[in-house]
């Protein structure tokens, strides 16, 4: 941790500021000590990482168990360059940003950055190009400790493990709130999203990436299959996701396409040719398959649908009604098969 990080901190609690009691330095980080607030709040600081998850409820515990052992098992997977690059590169598109250029632009405007749910912290990384910034990157689970690892020795990135319900941040604070493909994993994504906005300046921007309905048999596939999975071991549902992955790849392989001539609005299926495989995994079952051919990337998307307790879907119109409730004009929405991307201006 590193020092200057204490002055931006209040406690997630009580709101009040922090006292800090260090019992480890390197290098001029803090590794080890506490944050304690005048009503005796008291935090841990350990690995250089300052950690706020209170929340010891079950689902909530178990959703963070699945990302913890997701990044343990497939971190190096997910930072490997061509990873790192295939995010950004569809984070542009979905978010409509037409160049890398005009994004670090943007980025030239905000000061304060909240990245939520960070992830192995790769998304910390590109939100950082500014270097006059100050990105706060958080993940509830144990993937802070690989960010930390990898990408800890930016001067203007802080990590912290918290929960993006609770933030021991001050309201008001950021230019930008960044939160992809995390808050359909919270408890409630609509009052998760709405809890952000209010960390989110005058004149601040936030965006957000959640899951799209899917075709009413992907939904009832989906929502039965979950009802087990969720309850296996970890062990028991990596096997589960590497079956699922062996599928993909075995109607990847066939290299077939099909022709569905007129719409069938009962299935949400939409008249088109379709890969097989495409066809299947986004209108009746989750077998995801990278077109790279990472196998253990794409055993870890499949976990990280199938383990997760939370792991809801929306509609546009319900994303869109968010905004609308908080005041935040909708600058950029863009709706495809996976997820919904919007970015909005408060």
């Amino acid at each position: 941790m590193k020092p200057s990080l204490v002055e931006y901190l209040v406690c997630p609690i009580c709101r009040k500021n922090f006292n800090i009691k260090i019992t480890k330095k390197s290098k001029g980080e803090i590794m080890e000590g506490y944050l304690i607030c005048i009503n005796k709040h008291k935090f841990k600081i350990t690995n250089g990482i300052p950690r706020f998850v209170t929340d010891a409820t079950k689902d909530f515990v178990k959703t963070e168990d699945a990302f913890s052992s997701k990044w343990k098992i497939y971190h190096k997977s997910y930072h490997e360059k061509k990873w790192f690059e295939f995010q950004r590169n569809w984070f542009l598109e979905r978010f409509q940003w037409e160049t890398l250029e005009s994004f670090n632009k943007f980025l030239l405007t905000k000061h304060n950055v909240l990245d939520a749910g960070t992830g192995l912290g790769n998304s910390a990384n590109f939100l950082s190009t500014n270097k006059q910034s100050l990105v706060f990157a958080i993940d509830a689970s144990e993937s802070v400790n690989f960010a930390y690892k990898k990408y800890g020795g930016a001067t203007n990135i802080h990590f912290l493990q918290a929960d993006l319900r609770q933030l021991p941040f001050k309201k008001n604070f950021f230019d930008y709130v960044y939160s992809d493909q995390v808050l359909h994993h919270t408890k409630n994504t609509e009052t998760s999203f709405k809890y952000l906005t209010k960390f989110l300046k005058k004149a601040g921007h936030i965006s957000i990436y959640v899951y799209n309905k899917k075709a009413p048999i992907r939904e009832f596939a989906d929502d039965y299959i979950r009802s087990k999975t969720t309850k296996m071991s970890v062990n028991d549902c990596v096997e589960f996701s590497k079956d699922m992955t062996i599928l993909g790849k075995s109607l990847s392989n066939l290299k077939r396409k099909i022709t569905i001539p007129h719409d069938i609005k009962l299935l949400n299926i939409k008249a088109g040719t379709y890969d097989v495989q495409r066809f299947i995994y986004w209108h009746f079952l989750k077998c995801f398959w990278a077109e790279d051919g990472d196998f253990e990337r794409s055993v870890g998307v499949n976990f990280d649908w199938y383990y997760p307790k939370f792991a809801y879907r929306h509609t546009p119109d319900e994303v869109r009604k968010w905004y609308r409730d908080t005041k935040i004009k909708i600058t950029s929405f863009k709706e495809i098969e996976s997820g919904i991307s919007v970015t909005g201006k408060k």
